[in-house]
């Protein structure tokens, strides 16, 4: 079942009248591709898929939440056209209510996620677009659920929740994550990234006080992010976080058939 009415009264919630934005540009909706010239030892550039929904560009005085998605390690280069099938752009098109701009940042090759560049196209798409920095979300998978751990830790009280999936993480203090809501998501049959990297860092996390929760699929191996993106239960968790507590909303007063439509 598609999702299309049930967001709009989300977006009505959510979305935070503002001053229209003199940086933004009126992008087009829809996909559109970027390239964010860098000056990184690791790579003079850096392509990127924009998500903008169509409802960007009816009204002007709208700040949007922004999900940043980072992908696995088998799309890294310079090829942008891969990162066209990723589960959740898939998700965004078939719901024309999709209450989001996403973006898809394309990892150079021969590295794993620098957090430093992830920053610069998040940065890059601010100055852009009318995007409420309080409901910035990042989430990835594979090689990108390690980006995930490592960007957030990076750059705290710049995500109001993050969601890694099926990431190994090596971050020596998570407590440079105790102040920012996590759900991470694995697949027990994994043999790529054991489900024990995820096991370790929710219980550290806790440990330290953390909102931090772990969805175990039983049945799944690698591949438990194309069942995730589909679940709107996902995003309707993101919205309900925020860096700024006066506009959280209250996801429990949606109806139940609301959370889980795929």
């Amino acid at each position: 079942m598609i999702m299309r009415h049930r967001w709009w009264g989300l977006i009505l919630t959510v979305l935070v009248a503002a001053a229209a934005s003199a940086a933004d540009r009126g992008l087009p909706v829809g996909r559109s591709v970027h390239r964010l010239p860098l000056q990184d030892p690791l790579a003079d550039h850096v392509n990127y898929l924009l998500y903008v929904p169509p409802d960007y560009s009816r009204g002007t005085e709208t700040d949007w939440p922004l999900i940043l998605f980072l992908h696995g390690s088998e799309q890294r280069g310079d090829d942008p056209s891969v990162l066209q099938d990723m589960a959740l752009l898939a998700f965004a098109k078939e719901d024309g209510d999709f209450p989001f701009v996403a973006v898809f940042p394309q990892c150079p090759r021969n590295t794993h996620w620098p957090p430093r560049i992830v920053k610069k196209v998040l940065d890059s798409v601010e100055a852009m677009l009318r995007i409420d920095r309080g409901r910035v979300y990042l989430t990835g998978f594979s090689m990108g659920g390690y980006g995930t751990w490592q960007t957030a830790a990076a750059f705290p009280g710049t995500f109001a929740a993050i969601a890694p999936i099926c990431g190994m993480s090596d971050l020596p203090d998570v407590a440079r994550l105790t102040g920012v809501p996590i759900w991470a998501f694995h697949g027990a049959q994994d043999v790529n990234v054991p489900v024990t990297e995820s096991r370790k860092m929710i219980d550290s996390l806790r440990k330290s006080g953390a909102d931090a929760r772990l969805t175990v699929y039983p049945d799944l191996s690698h591949d438990c992010w194309t069942i995730t993106y589909r679940d709107s239960r996902l995003y309707l968790w993101f919205l309900d976080h925020s860096l700024s507590e006066g506009s959280r909303i209250a996801a429990s007063s949606l109806s139940s058939d609301a959370l889980l439509d795929r």
